[in-house]
């Protein structure tokens, strides 16, 4: 990325940014704001997620702003799409408020910076610099105690997934992907009914009652293939 070799090179930095958000008027004062910065220009102002796919599959990007709230394809949709194409991107999040759920799946897709619009410009500026030079910035007071609870979370249903058994884990993937209980068996070699008992000692242990509650534990990745017991 250019950043990089203009700061190795000793030369001033320059910062092409996209941004995404479905409303005018903070897309024109976004871009007016990131163009006070010298070297730093706004490549494409983009009011849906489509939209600015196709701007940084057109255009020369260094980073990207998102919301998270658009029509269509969410921003953390937008943002996990993006992964999968650039997955060294930076973006940052600019939105109005976020819940512990979808910080959770931010930080999971690897976000590099999340301000919120209360907050003052100075702000939202030094969050642009802090992520282009290759940092971080999470720094909001309400941010850093929501993402204190995830971990204290993470740390909690982690200690409880261990003590799932293999079958057990196996029967959670599958019912969490959406399988009822006679496709569980047919895939694992057993009878629908040894699937309710095991679907029974599962949610008695992560303490939850239904299959939508198992899901949304595996869409935060409690679950995923990488998770070791």
């Amino acid at each position: 990325m250019d950043t990089y070799i203009d700061q190795i090179a000793g030369a001033p930095m320059s910062l092409r940014v996209v941004i995404v958000d479905d409303h005018l008027i903070v897309l024109d004062g976004l871009r007016r704001m990131i163009e006070t910065e010298e070297n730093s220009w706004v490549v494409a102002t983009c009011r849906t997620a489509f939209d600015a796919i196709e701007a940084i599959d057109r255009e020369q990007v260094d980073l990207v702003v998102v919301d998270l709230r658009m029509p269509g394809m969410s921003g953390l949709e937008f943002i996990h799409y993006i992964r999968t194409l650039r997955p060294d991107l930076p973006i940052v999040v600019l939105t109005a408020d976020i819940s512990d759920d979808d910080l959770a799946m931010a930080m999971q897709y690897r976000v590099n910076g999340i301000v919120l619009k209360e907050q003052a410009p100075a702000i939202f500026l030094n969050c642009l610099r802090t992520v282009a030079t290759g940092g971080t910035y999470f720094t909001d007071r309400n941010l850093v105690c929501a993402l204190d609870r995830l971990r204290e979370r993470d740390f909690q249903f982690n200690s409880l997934l261990q003590a799932l058994t293999p079958r057990e884990v196996e029967v959670s993937r599958l019912a969490a992907d959406g399988l009822r209980s006679r496709a569980i068996g047919d895939e694992l070699g057993i009878s629908p009914g040894t699937v309710k008992l095991h679907l029974h000692s599962i949610y008695g242990k992560l303490g939850i009652s239904t299959r939508v509650e198992l899901a949304n534990l595996a869409k935060r990745q409690w679950l995923t293939n990488e998770t070791r017991f």
